[in-house]
């Protein structure tokens, strides 16, 4: 069938990761194009894809590194369909302003995610996560995806943290979850792991049902101390290691980093800047 290539792109703080199937099949999950780093995106993008549009976009959750440039992305990329949570974030933010305009004239090619949906089914995409009644938080609602190609495969978490994990996600698929490749909630934040409702313990269970090969962290210069000291710890702790003993990658420090998962059972991880 062939591999299926997963790009996480070096946006700075922020995310975006291009997805092409063996059939040419062009996903992007989220966005973050500014005026710095605008032509280095598109024309590593240019270099990647099979063909001059993208047929999904998959926006995790409605924050602006998330979705920053999503205008720039369609008019040199045309994107065909959307994938969203309908779930609201700072609406007064520019990027918010935009996206917003985006996605109503993209009318009716607009899909709302939920959790437990098969997208795909050869490669198997499935979402994890999505919107969910009772929940206010729009980083809890993160479209979470699982993409795997026999048996190799990857998990995108976007900014899911604890609460959603515990309360949620591994008591409906614990045993779907687990992944070569864990793309780092929130930047390497420590949310995914504090559960605010447990003072003493940090929450694992997830981790350690995912039992990652390799953790990749999008990140870049920010305020906010991401990725996390302590994040940092467990993802070096419950990250089993590549043969080469490597155990978690950034792209502030890699660059644009790609993953082949192979349709032979095995993966490749390779940075820019090896």
């Amino acid at each position: 069938m062939g591999s299926i290539f997963v790009h996480f792109l070096d946006v700075g703080q922020g995310n975006m990761n291009v997805i092409v199937f063996p059939d040419n099949f062009v996903m992007v999950y989220d966005c973050n194009i500014s005026d710095d780093n605008e032509k280095n995106i598109l024309k590593y993008m240019k270099k990647i894809l099979p063909k001059n549009e993208i047929d999904i976009f998959v926006n995790s959750h409605r924050d602006s590194d998330h979705m920053r440039g999503i205008k720039k992305l369609h008019a040199t990329f045309p994107i065909k369909r959307l994938w969203d949570t309908d779930v609201s974030s700072n609406t007064d933010a520019p990027e918010y302003k935009e996206y917003m305009d985006f996605r109503r004239n993209m009318g009716d090619e607009v899909w709302i995610a939920k959790p437990n949906h098969i997208l795909k089914a050869k490669p198997n995409v499935k979402i994890l996560n999505g919107v969910r009644d009772g929940l206010d938080d729009p980083n809890s609602q993160s479209i979470v995806l699982h993409i795997s190609n026999n048996n190799s495969s990857v998990l995108l978490s976007g900014d899911t943290d604890a609460i959603v994990w515990k309360d949620y996600i591994m008591k409906e698929a614990s045993d779907k979850i687990k992944s070569d490749i864990l793309l780092a909630s929130h930047h390497g934040s420590l949310t995914f792991f504090d559960d605010t409702r447990d003072e003493k313990y940090h929450y694992v269970s997830h981790i350690q049902a995912i039992s990652p090969s390799m953790t990749i962290i999008s990140v870049g210069t920010n305020p906010h101390g991401h990725p996390d000291k302590k994040a940092l710890e467990y993802y070096d702790k419950y990250s089993k290691g590549s043969n080469l003993g490597n155990k978690v990658y950034r792209t502030d420090e890699k660059g644009n980093i790609k993953l082949e998962l192979k349709d032979d059972d095995g993966w490749n991880l390779t940075g820019e800047q090896n």
